[in-house]
């Protein structure tokens, strides 16, 4: 290979990290590259043509607008395909196990693994943490496989059960209190961590003060802070369910309001959902979109992207079609005027590639379908 060919990398957004071989991608030539004498003026099997349609990864002069120093066709751009997780997401439950939650914590248990399963079929990197009593009689749960372990022991590294008492109104107090003796290893620095709280009744702790001493959990920034918050929290509470937030109605089988717990939620745009309800898979299954909804969205900026976010452009390939190059647009807002749209979370420094949410469904509906993200090549200026 001729030293004056330009670099780029592909990176495949999937779970596992894996370095694969070098392929030929579309045509591109950095600002004062020497043209490569190997590299013909039309190319072959789409690795150096002006048109860069029929090259191996679907790139070309269209996808990568020709690098920065135009879109003459005369350069090759080696690229090597690795492969980057997608959003990691700690879960915790904190369920209330009073005497009034009998109906409630066996619905917990009878759909908490369909709740997983539909976290785990978009490819987001989580665990489950349940804060209660655990136990296989009264007032108890015992979460069965396949996420819970034989005999409700823990199945790590995706799930673990800190065996505590949770009373009617102090959620809050033990969350603080437990953290650093019972769960504080089993989240992760760079997770987004999701509460869901199930509860009948109200919390003797204010939701500002809670939320303060839980940002000041160590390490820091575990819980992000007051300016960027790294966890939500979902509510299963005492509101009715056609009732707006916050309110102090309840359900007709609840014991108490749940304002706290529904401030909470609005502050960190989580849901809420009513604990009264008999069925709990509707309720699960509008958290678990919930979460699949924003995380399955994100994408980590590529470890080995270099330090120019410009420099790199995203496809999309459903399984037994062509690629289709992305459109880079500047922020959340413009996602509603462009089809198959991406944007960075910070344009100048990102650390993560957001799908627009149209997008987002269509990729994680498509079985099998690859995202991947071309590295080095100047991309498209945003829309």
């Amino acid at each position: 290979m001729s030293s004056s060919r330009t670099h780029a990398s592909v990176l495949v957004l999937l779970p596992t990290l894996v370095l694969g071989s070098l392929i030929a991608c579309g045509s591109t030539r950095d600002q004062g590259a020497e043209p490569d004498p190997d590299a013909g003026s039309s190319g072959t099997s789409g690795t150096s043509g002006t048109s860069g349609t029929s090259g191996t990864s679907g790139f070309g002069t269209s996808g990568a607008s020709g690098g920065e120093g135009g879109t003459s066709g005369d350069m090759t751009c080696a690229a090597a395909v690795a492969q980057t997780a997608k959003a990691k997401v700690d879960i915790i439950f904190v369920i209330d196990d009073s005497g009034s939650m009998t109906e409630e914590m066996v619905q917990i248990k009878q759909n908490v693994n369909s709740f997983a399963a539909k976290i785990g079929t978009v490819g987001l990197d989580y665990t489950v943490t349940f804060i209660v009593k655990r136990g296989t009689s009264g007032n108890t749960i015992c979460v069965p496989a396949p996420l819970g372990g034989a005999s409700c022991a823990d199945n790590p590294p995706t799930f673990h059960h800190v065996n505590q008492d949770v009373q009617s109104t102090d959620s809050f107090q033990l969350i603080l209190s437990t953290y650093d003796s019972a769960w504080k290893n089993y989240v992760r620095l760079d997770a987004t961590k999701v509460f869901i709280e199930v509860t009948d009744d109200t919390s003797n702790m204010n939701e500002m003060t809670f939320d303060t001493q839980l940002l000041a959990k160590q390490p820091a920034g575990m819980f992000g802070t007051a300016a960027d918050r790294h966890y939500i929290w979902h509510s299963i509470v005492s509101k009715p369910f056609a009732a707006v937030p916050p309110t102090s109605q309840k359900c007709p089988t609840a014991a108490g309001p749940s304002l706290e717990y529904q401030r909470l939620s609005i502050l960190t745009k989580g849901l809420i959902d009513e604990v009264c309800k008999t069925d709990y898979s509707g309720v699960l299954d509008n958290i678990a979109k919930g979460i699949t909804d924003k995380l399955g969205c994100e994408l980590g900026y590529p470890s080995t992207a270099t330090s120019d976010p410009t420099k790199l452009a995203v496809t999309f390939t459903p399984k037994g079609q062509p690629a289709q190059t992305l459109t880079q647009v500047t922020d959340v807002s413009k996602c509603g005027a462009i089809a198959n749209a991406w944007y960075y979370d910070n344009a100048t420094s990102p650390t993560k590639i957001i799908l627009c949410p149209s997008m987002c469904t269509q990729a994680n509906a498509a079985a099998d379908g690859k995202l991947e993200a071309l590295v080095g090549c100047k991309g498209a200026p945003p829309k």
